[in-house]
């Protein structure tokens, strides 16, 4: 007896885009959401920014927009809180959803690079979007850098 197999019409939401409010500009959402679905099928896309920080204030309006979870951590500032709730995040995404195989993540600071390197020793695809100012360092250690 032949089994026949059932079709799904389930997509593969492939792609987790991370985004370090910190450190890219809200008015470039559009263009780093439009970079990340041109790698894959969204599966989440989250800004991070402190609570009571007016340069990340601007992301919740483009937050909304552009149906990005807005994240926003609070306590006192603390050198690399941001960085580091991204990367735990983004180790965590890996582990516990096994559709995403390509983390996208928005900046353009080299912190980034143990993660990447962790994260491709994975078998992950880490796409960076960051602009000109970027390390080449930062360039170097992602799958594919897209500059905004």
């Amino acid at each position: 007896m032949v089994k026949k197999l059932r079709k799904t019409n389930r997509v593969k939401h492939n792609t987790e885009l991370l985004i370090d409010g910190e450190n890219i500009r809200a008015k470039k959402a559009g263009a780093i959401v439009q970079a990340a679905s041109s790698q894959g099928i969204l599966h989440e896309a989250k800004v991070y920014g402190r609570q009571k920080d007016n340069s990340t204030r601007n992301w919740s309006d483009a937050a909304r927009k552009h149906k990005i979870s807005d994240i926003r951590l609070f306590g006192e500032p603390g050198k690399n809180k941001i960085d580091n709730k991204i990367m735990k995040d983004a180790r965590q995404v890996v582990d516990k959803c096994k559709n995403v195989d390509i983390v996208c993540i928005a900046t353009s600071d080299k912190d980034y690079v143990p993660i990447i390197k962790e994260l491709r020793s994975l078998g992950k695809r880490v796409v960076i979007i960051g602009e000109k100012h970027a390390s080449v360092l930062l360039r170097e250690s992602c799958s594919r850098f897209i500059l905004i």
